[in-house]
């Protein structure tokens, strides 16, 4: 029997940011251990997240992860969905990246929040979806005090990198960690606001 993470039923219900797109709405709800992951589980370990998320296993190793990480105080993990629809379309891992290896990389400042996206598998493919579920998070963590985003994808990872790009990120630099090879890639507040 798993311990449940305190609030995770009032999880389960909350919508923490709505954003409008021009055909569609995306809302931010944050992850519950109760109904996101049997979907986190399947998503990670398909072919197309083992690669670069190394995170593939049972149940159980996926479950204790986040029920981890979601005490540990590190950051914290969103989940993507159209309003009304039970199934969640992607999930972000925030967290902060003095606590992490990456702060070691580069100079970390006050405000920073390090990202990793994690998109669901398409059933029907929708066109710019993905970058607008990376705006969508961004843009809630802009609104939480966030002043600038750091992107980490790794580089041989062509999608994040492209992706990061077209949101505004910035390239920085290559940095090495210590599971894999990555660019370091950032996105200042005052910036992203500027192109709004």
């Amino acid at each position: 029997m798993h311990f449940i993470a305190p609030f995770d039923e009032f999880k389960r219900e909350t919508v923490l940011h709505v954003q409008q797109f021009p055909d569609y709405t995306l809302e931010i709800r944050p992850l519950s251990l109760t109904r996101d992951i049997a979907v986190l589980h399947r998503w990670v370990n398909m072919d197309y997240a083992k690669t670069f998320w190394q995170m593939e296993g049972s149940y159980a190793r996926i479950y204790h992860h986040y029920e981890k990480f979601l005490a540990s105080g590190l950051g914290d993990s969103l989940m993507f969905f159209y309003p009304g629809n039970p199934a969640p379309i992607a999930q972000m891992d925030f967290y902060h990246p003095g606590l992490d290896e990456v702060g070691t990389r580069y100079e970390v400042k006050e405000g920073d929040i390090g990202i990793h996206l994690l998109m669901g598998p398409p059933t029907s493919p929708v066109k710019g979806l993905t970058t607008h579920v990376m705006l969508c998070g961004i843009s809630y963590l802009f609104i939480l005090g966030a002043q600038r985003i750091i992107g980490e994808p790794d580089i041989n990872n062509t999608n994040a990198n492209e992706l990061v790009k077209r949101a505004g990120f910035e390239f920085v630099k290559p940095i090495t960690l210590s599971y894999k090879t990555a660019n370091l890639y950032f996105l200042e507040k005052a910036k992203f606001l500027k192109k709004l």
